[in-house]
Parts: C-alpha cells; structure tokens; sequence
C-alpha cells in the first residue's frame, strides 16, 4: 500500500504562491533580456560559465505560450502545428513519437547567468508541454528531473559550463529518463555495457574559435563510455525500431571529436543502445532540430526502401529554445516520398 503525505493550502494561499513565482520569472526574464549580446555567446555572472545569445533570447520571453507567436518567435509561427502533424503522420503508420524538448541551460542553473536568482524562478515549460500533451502528443518534461539532481548533487553537473549542450551526465540521464518513458524490448541482452569512469577535456563550443579559447582553460567533465562487445562507442543501425531524431543534442558526446562533438560513445544514443539492447537509428543536425532534422529524415526515408517497416518510436530530442528562435518557417514535410 502506497501512503501520500497531503499538505492542505488554501486556494487563496495557493494563489499567492502562484503569484509570486510568475513575479520572480517575469523579473528573470527581464533580467536575461538584458544580458543579451550582439554576439553568439553570452556569458555568465559566474566567469567559468557561457551560454548560447539564442537560448538568453528564449528565456527571455517568460512565459512564452501564453503571447502571441507573431511577437514572440523568431519565425512568427506556432510550433505546435507542425508538432501536431508530424504526430498525426506517425500515428497513421503505427509509430510512436515521444517529444523530448532539452530545457535551456540557464533554466536550469540561472545562478549562474544572473546571480540574483535561484533554480525555480525561470519560467518552467510545464504549461506549455502540458498543452502539446492534451492534444495527444507524448512528451517527456526533462526540466523537473535535471532539476531535482541538481538539487541532490550540486557537483554533478548536467551541462557543459562552455558548451551549449548537456554533459555527459545530462545525456546518460536523458537516455535513461527516455528508456523508462518508453520500454523497448527485443534488444541483445550484454550486447552493450559501460565502461569505467573517464575525465573527458574538450574545448565547448561556446569558446572555440575565439579570443576566449586563447585564455580560458579547457572544461572537464566525468564520463562512462558505451561499449560494443569491447568497442567504445554504438553505430546507429538503419533498421532499428527505433529512431533518435533531433537536433545536436542527439550528436554531441557521440559523433566524435572530429565532428565538433568532442568524444564517441557518450552520446544519448549511445546510452539508450545500453538501455535497449540494441542500436537505433539516428537522424541528427547541426540546425533546426524541429525542421530541418525533418527535412533530413524525409531524403533518408525516401532513399532507403521500406524504410518505416519495423519502425515503432521516433524519439524527437533538440533545445526547447527552438519553441521561440527557430528561423524556420514550418512546412508540411511528408514523412517520405
């Protein structure tokens, strides 16, 4: 028998609460505004840490559901449409979709971008995620997760302090959250394992190429690597059940210092291979995760015979700051020719 502990608060005390958390996130927003930059790159009241111009922008929008799309996005459009279509073309061939938007890092630790403020203040994507979710679409809300292991290992990080992308511990994390949501069976049971604890140096994406990276020392963060029947690292098997699709979110950690993403066999794909037993298939950009992974996955299912045979679950992963600054305009893109 499960027990709940309830504590009872009035509706007028939970209004008050209500009232002061949306004061604290318009402040927030306000707040980031404020630090936006001409450039690419804003960095933090803590020095060590950088953030991405576009996803300031995103937080700095608050609430960003509750204004008009005209106003708010970048591309003047509803991100929920095109969702919602993508949702309706899979279900008609019988796969799954499992939408999982990565929260901005400054959501997560905006302590570290504004100093005035604490985890719980931004504006949390819950009441938007929550409307795509009524509307039929499953979705994983990552951002009360990350946040409850922030809070039980400060130390533990789950982004990069100069990339724009999670940590190693934030994709194992998102992999496993992914798993749990969406069982997979059929895998190869030791066909892939970890291996030990390794400190991985790279220079984050944030500071390379420019005068920072000339000053400030390379980052460092632990990670376990996914082993291939001894190999570090999975290949993503075309005809897998199921798809990774997103932005490069579903790249770093995994494709590869050569490719800008710093190690092979880290990456989120590469732990859910550990967490099914088998590989998936991946469809990956550097752009829009929302659009242009689509786009990429409609030419690769085109030119692949039969290639949605034996599909059952797309995992949509990339940045929720695409809800806001992507530049693509949504087009109806057909899940192959």
């Amino acid at each position: 028998m499960i027990h709940r502990v309830c504590f009872c608060l009035s509706v007028s005390a939970l209004s008050v609460l209500s009232a002061i958390a949306q004061d604290r996130a318009e402040l927030f927003a306000k707040a980031v505004e404020s630090r936006i930059t001409a450039g690419h790159v804003v960095r933090g009241d803590d020095p060590e840490w950088y953030f991405p111009t576009r996803e300031v922008k995103h937080l700095a929008t608050g609430r960003f559901w509750e204004k008009a799309w005209e106003a708010i996005a970048e591309n003047h459009s509803d991100p929920v449409v095109g969702i919602l279509e993508f949702h309706a073309m899979l279900k008609e061939r019988g796969v799954d979709l499992l939408l999982v938007p990565v929260p901005a890092k400054g959501a997560i630790y905006p302590d570290y971008l504004v100093s005035d403020f604490r985890p719980g203040d931004p504006a949390a994507l819950a009441p938007f995620l929550k409307q795509i979710h009524e509307s039929g679409v499953d979705v994983l809300d990552l951002e009360p997760e990350f946040q409850k292991a922030r809070a039980a290992d400060s130390g533990a990080l789950l982004y990069c302090r100069q990339d724009a992308h999670f940590s190693p511990l934030g994709a194992a994390m998102t992999a496993q959250l992914i798993a749990s949501a969406k069982p997979i069976t059929g895998g190869t049971p030791g066909r892939y394992t970890l291996g030990n604890r390794e400190m991985l140096t790279f220079v984050g994406d944030l500071i390379a190429g420019d005068e920072n990276e000339r000053v400030v020392p390379p980052e460092s963060l632990p990670l376990n690597y996914v082993l291939t029947e001894g190999t570090v690292g999975v290949t993503p098997d075309p005809k897998s059940p199921v798809l990774l699709l997103g932005d490069s979110h579903t790249l770093i950690f995994h494709e590869g210092r050569d490719a800008g993403m710093h190690c092979v066999g880290a990456g989120v794909l590469d732990m859910l291979a550990l967490k099914y037993g088998l590989a998936p298939d991946l469809v990956g950009v550097r752009g829009s995760g929302m659009v242009q992974a689509r786009k990429q996955l409609f030419y690769k299912a085109s030119s692949t015979p039969d290639y949605w045979e034996g599909k059952k679950l797309v995992i949509w992963l990339f940045s929720a700051r695409e809800f806001t600054q992507s530049t693509d305009k949504p087009v109806t893109i057909p899940l192959s020719r």
